[in-house]
């Protein structure tokens, strides 16, 4: 059969896996109300890019388009969550106080214009302050980023503010406006796996830039890719991000951050153009974690079972 068919079969099923991790932890949450591991637990949100859909391509990846993106900003407000600067968290987590289960917050990474032209209106809007992590090497160049996976990125036709990276000049103007902080997320966006040193070196030039052009001798972290089981965060990785100096060191592993849990290894929810108010609030109510914890579960049990059987 041609290469198209099994590529429509491979966007039909992530589009129906996505579908399943965006709507199951809402229906659980209607149905049974909110997991007692939410209780003690706040959750990180993650963007990329805020940007609307550009007629006759593809929908841009890690995208949520900004009508979209308030709509889901407005419905946690609505719910009840409150948002809160990931300083904020940090000095509250240090110090041993209790963090509201209804807070939640806000970040960005990579550092894509459109945080600046569409997202940053709505964050000043409704009064969400957020951290934009920031791939130092890739400010005020007028190309896509080198690890852009969306295709479009570039052609004449595209609207520049959907792929470009962010200015100097854009940075300062959300910095002056007391929601925004920036943070690192290294120089290069180099996925290094299990390599710690050229890692943190490449995180303390991004360090150095930060410092330089915006004066910050403290700053956040995230983890490009982030992920633990491709050794891109976790325990080969973290160790470097604290030696180098940030505060944290933010993974993708979609999870709630709980009191006991190290804050060099934190968790975020990837938010998609398919959440809404709604099913975020469930996830930060902790019905993701349960669902996630359960099928790793099954899959151990299965594994034990194959394996006493061959």
């Amino acid at each position: 059969m041609p290469n198209s068919y099994y590529s429509r079969i491979a966007a039909f099923q992530r589009e129906w896996k996505q579908s399943v991790i965006v709507r199951t932890p809402l229906a659980l949450s209607i149905a049974a109300g909110g997991r007692s591991r939410g209780a003690d637990a706040f959750g990180i949100l993650m963007y990329h890019r805020v940007t609307d859909a550009v007629r006759g391509y593809p929908f841009p990846t890690l995208n949520v388009t900004p009508q979209r993106f308030r709509s889901q900003l407005q419905g946690l407000l609505d719910r009840g969550h409150q948002a809160w600067p990931l300083r904020r968290a940090l000095d509250a987590h240090t110090a041993g106080e209790a963090i509201p289960r209804n807070v939640f917050v806000v970040t960005f990474d990579d550092g894509y214009a459109n945080n600046f032209t569409q997202a940053f209106p709505i964050l000043r809007e409704l009064g969400i302050p957020a951290t934009i992590f920031i791939a130092t090497a890739y400010l005020d160049t007028n190309e896509p980023f080198p690890f852009e996976d969306w295709t479009p990125a570039g052609l004449d036709g595209v609207p520049a503010d959907s792929w470009r990276p962010l200015t100097t000049d854009e940075c300062h103007a959300m910095l002056d406006s007391g929601i925004i902080e920036l943070g690192a997320h290294t120089h290069t966006h180099t996925p290094y796996r299990h390599q710690p040193d050229p890692f943190r070196e490449d995180l303390e030039k991004s360090m150095r830039i930060l410092c330089e052009r915006f004066g910050y001798h403290d700053l956040t972290f995230a983890f490009p890719f982030g992920k633990r089981h491709h050794g891109l965060a976790g325990p080969t990785m973290y160790p470097a991000a604290r030696q180098a100096g940030v505060l944290c060191a933010l993974t993708t592993e979609n999870e709630l951050v709980c009191p006991d849990s190290n804050p060099y290894d934190w968790g975020r929810f990837t938010v998609c153009q398919g959440d809404t108010g709604a099913t975020i609030s469930a996830k930060l109510n902790g019905w993701y974690s349960f669902i996630r914890d359960g099928w790793r579960g099954i899959r151990r049990r299965t594994r034990a079972i194959g394996t006493k059987t061959t």
